[in-house]
């Protein structure tokens, strides 16, 4: 790493019953994330961040994400190589 690059990676998120689309909106917001979609399949969210330290991870999760009212799990995926066109 060169100071300058950004931690990028991904949560995957289960709700409550009846909560997605109120926590997703929630969890737009939070400091990090960059976008926060509704999906299909296992999990009923993916929300994408970017932040500056592997500590800023543990802080958006467990002090961010878990704390919205209907989460009711988290999966966190951190990139360890990214590519692109």
């Amino acid at each position: 790493m060169w100071g300058y690059e950004l931690i990028t990676g991904y949560v995957f998120i289960n709700t409550e019953k009846g909560r997605t689309l109120d926590v997703v909106t929630k969890v737009a917001k939070i400091k990090g994330v960059k976008t926060a979609c509704v999906i299909t399949g296992t999990f009923d969210i993916v929300a994408t961040f970017e932040v500056k330290d592997v500590k800023d991870v543990g802080e958006m999760v467990a002090r961010g994400i878990d704390s919205v009212d209907g989460v009711s799990l988290t999966q966190t995926a951190i990139c360890v190589k990214c590519c692109s066109k």
